[in-house]
């Protein structure tokens, strides 16, 4: 991990590239708690490799939600997918 100065009284420490990832889809749909949801923006708006990533998400996602395929998923088939994504595939 590095540290980068928020400007808000000194340096921060930056969550991991993991970290972020972690979080990908959960911040695209705002599920976030405000300080989560922060640490995120700020990784991706430095991270050249994770930019990239979240920005085809969130495409993607865009994509889906007008096109009107996106409904309420189940928690059960969100964890699922969550566990898929963690795994790596």
């Amino acid at each position: 991990m590095s540290e980068t100065d928020t400007g808000k009284g000194g340096p921060e420490e930056m969550i991991s590239c993991q970290e972020a990832l972690e979080k990908v889809y959960e911040y695209l749909d705002g599920e976030l708690g405000s300080p989560d949801q922060e640490k995120v923006r700020e990784h991706v708006k430095i991270c050249r490799n994770c930019y990239p990533l979240f920005d085809f998400e969130r495409a993607f996602l865009d994509f889906v939600r007008e096109k009107g395929f996106a409904e309420e998923a189940s928690g059960e088939l969100l964890e699922r997918v969550h566990a898929i994504v963690r795994e790596g595939g």
